[in-house]
Order: C-alpha cells, then sequence, then structure tokens
C-alpha cells in the first residue's frame, strides 16, 4: 500500500510567520509530517545540542526556521527508512544497543551518585587533613622606579625619602611603560616577575620600600603597596569547594568498590 506522507509546516518566515518559530511555546506544534509532529520544544533541545559556534545563528528566527525545515527533511527520509524496513536493519539494531548500553550505564552512575549524601563530619575531616589544598595563593601590588645605574636607583630612592610621591618620581625618572601610571605594576603573584625583584617585592611589608634591586633590565627601586594571601582559607570560603571534593572522592570510592565487586561475578579477560 502507498503510504502517502502530509507535511503541514506553521508559522515559517518563507511564508510569512513574521516570528512564529522563535516566541512559540515548548509544547506548540511547528509541523506535521505524515503521523509525527515537530515541536517548538524539540527544535530548541537541537539548538542546545550544537556546538557552541552554531548556538547563536540557530536561535535566530531565520536559524531555527531553517533547523525546522531541516527536520521535516529528516523525518520524510525516516518514513522511506522505515518502509524499507530499516527498523530491522542489523547495522541499525546493533548500533541502538550500542546506545541503549551506554544510556543505562549513564543513567545508572548518575541515579546512584544523586543518593550518595556527604556528611558535614566528612567536610571537616577533610578541611583538617587537606590544609594545604586550601592555602591562599600570596599577591602583592607593587610599584617600581627602573633605572639604568645604581647611582641613579639611588637618587631616585632618596627623593622619595625625602618626601616627593613614589608615582611623580616613577613618572620623572622611570625607564619602564610603567612610569605612565606611576610605576605601577598591579598586582601579582609568585612566578611572574624575574629574579631578585619577586624576592625583594615578596619580601617587602606593606608600604616598604626597597634598596636598588639588580635585574638583566636594570636597577629597579621597589614599594610595595598592598599584600594578600599566604595563609589558609576559613572552611566557609572553601565550603562549596570541599563539598565538591568529598562527593567526588566518594564517587570515586563507589564505583572502585563496585568494580571489584561485579569482578567477582562477571569474570574479566582481556585478550
Amino acid at each position: 500500500m502507498k503510504h502517502i506522507v502530509a507535511v503541514v509546516v506553521a508559522g515559517l518566515i518563507v511564508i510569512g510567520g513574521g516570528g512564529a518559530v522563535l516566541a512559540a511555546s515548548g509544547d506548540a506544534v511547528l509541523a506535521t509530517v505524515g503521523d509525527l509532529e515537530i515541536t517548538a520544544q524539540e527544535v530548541t533541545d537541537r539548538i542546545q545540542q550544537m556546538p557552541p559556534q552554531y548556538k547563536q545563528a540557530y536561535a535566530t528566527e531565520a536559524g531555527r526556521a531553517q533547523l525546522l525545515a531541516q527536520m521535516v527533511k529528516e523525518k520524510l527520509v525516516y518514513f522511506q527508512a522505515k518502509k524499507d524496513a530499516y527498523d530491522t536493519n542489523a547495522d541499525v539494531l546493533a548500533e541502538l544497543e550500542r546506545i541503549k548500553t551506554n544510556l543505562m550505564v549513564r543513567q545508572y552512575i548518575r541515579d546512584t551518585f544523586s543518593k550518595l549524601t556527604v556528611e558535614e563530619s566528612e567536610l571537616t575531616a577533610y578541611y583538617d587533613n587537606n590544609k594545604a589544598q586550601f592555602t591562599a595563593e600570596e599577591e602583592v601590588g607593587a610599584k617600581h622606579i627602573l633605572c639604568k645605574t645604581q647611582e641613579e636607583a639611588e637618587a631616585a630612592r632618596q627623593r622619595v625619602l625625602d618626601g616627593e610621591a613614589f608615582a611623580d618620581v616613577a613618572k620623572d625618572v622611570s625607564a619602564c611603560p610603567s612610569k605612565e601610571k606611576g610605576g605601577d605594576l598591579g598586582m601579582f603573584k609568585r612566578g611572574q616577575m624575574v629574579q631578585p625583584f619577586e624576592t625583594a617585592a615578596f619580601g617587602l611589608e606593606k608600604g616598604g620600600m626597597s634598596d636598588p634591586v639588580q635585574t638583566k633590565f636594570g636597577f629597579h627601586i621597589i614599594t610595595v603597596y598592598e599584600k594578600t594571601g599566604g595563609g589558609t582559607k576559613s572552611f566557609e570560603e572553601v565550603r562549596e569547594d570541599l563539598e565538591q571534593k568529598v562527593a567526588e572522592k566518594k564517587q570515586q570510592q563507589y564505583m572502585d568498590d563496585l568494580i571489584e565487586k561485579l569482578k567477582t561475578e562477571y569474570p574479566v579477560t582481556v585478550n
């Protein structure tokens, strides 16, 4: 018997839909192909599955209309494939079994992990035993004056000691482009500056000023205006991180135990 397929596409801009595909609610039927319907939610779900670089284009009215037209074509080809008995094709069935296996495994893991709970005592125990993981990385905010010679650097330092603003002296004599900002280098962590500049900067107290420090760039006078980190973050500061770490640890332990148990029930041979 000849299979007649009726196609009714609603709201396409090519026939004057004027925004219906974009504005339609999730359960709105945008197209009917034979006895199959394509809803606005199905179009949205297809867009959400796309790589990020395509989502923006297909989220427009024209993009959704184009995608809907493509989905109509897919349904039409589906009917032809079904007519030719591809629902019993060996390759199709094998692929379906593979997909089914993967879905079952993922859903089992998702459901099982959702039942695992993290107790407050577990969080505090992990925090107390792993405080080194929660140390705030030390940062300093510093300004500097870069000079070609030690004598020039010492003279610049003396001007600051005599009462001139560090930023003003930097703007006047520094050989670094940072002079335009009064020598301000912003906040930085260890490993971001050359040695021995780093050692000198991190060794200063807030508000302190160094003697001339020589690097491959010349001689620096450094002052530190901010210091942060260097201590252990509080329990509340890292609670969210703790919850994730402890949950992941419990999940991994559960899976390790499960796999060992299952190996005794289902012998494994790796060729």
